[in-house]
């Protein structure tokens, strides 16, 4: 098992680089063949490595909501109809991820919102910064479009944090951090997009959303392994 997961991680770096090459150079030769390849990879590894447990489907189905987001946002600059629907694709992600979060505890118990509703503060008190900041730069649409997918984005950082205590704290940890660059890189897409231009947005863009995902899928086979454990 453990060569097979060395060989996965090999080819998943490949993939990675093979991304940021195309990002950097803006080659669509490396970025329409590579990217749709991302959660396909991503999927495929948790299929493989996480053991049976019930909610899997909703896993699968997230990830699939991010690959068609992922392909129909490459054709954006086509018609700004392609990146209203890859948003879209997003935000059936991050809905879906969040009941994935639910779901995926391995302890019974209250969840620190419910034990210590403080912690939502922070969570809050970002929602509203970015969307303020990026808000004198949006028109029509954009503004409520853009208010309801931050709310989602921060709504599935905060259902990460809230499985403290509830999982083991390697997949916690690890999900919390993949979370944590999900959000890092929308901003900085939405930032560079609505509001100012950001150096090398691209790659920063890219190299935290690959981890982010990398990141939350690990996160729930740690979490799904030791469910197993712990039932078995």
């Amino acid at each position: 098992m453990k060569t097979k997961s060395y060989i996965l991680n090999l080819v998943f770096l490949v993939i990675f680089v093979l991304e940021l090459i195309g990002t950097i150079n803006g080659s669509k030769w490396f970025d329409y063949p590579v990217k749709p390849l991302i959660l396909i990879w991503i999927a495929v590894y948790f299929i493989i490595m996480a053991k049976p447990r019930p909610y899997h489907w909703l896993v699968i189905l997230a990830f699939f909501f991010s690959w068609a987001g992922d392909l129909l946002l490459m054709f954006g600059w086509k018609n700004e109809m392609f990146f209203f629907a890859g948003v879209g694709g997003f935000f059936l992600s991050q809905i879906t991820y969040i009941q994935v979060f639910r779901k995926y505890s391995v302890s019974e118990g209250k969840k620190i919102f419910a034990r210590k509703p403080i912690w939502i503060l922070p969570f809050a008190i970002y929602l509203v910064s970015i969307y303020l900041y990026v808000y004198p730069h949006l028109e029509g649409i954009m503004k409520p479009v853009v208010a309801l997918y931050a709310c989602s984005l921060i709504g599935m950082c905060a259902a990460a944090f809230n499985r403290i205590g509830l999982v083991n704290s390697s997949s916690f940890q690890i999900l919390f951090i993949g979370a944590i660059f999900f959000v890092i890189s929308d901003s900085l897409l939405a930032i560079n997009k609505f509001a100012n231009p950001i150096p090398i947005s691209g790659f920063l863009v890219m190299s935290t959303y690959m981890l982010a995902q990398y990141l939350i899928m690990l996160g729930l086979i740690r979490s799904s392994n030791s469910y197993q454990e712990k039932t078995s």
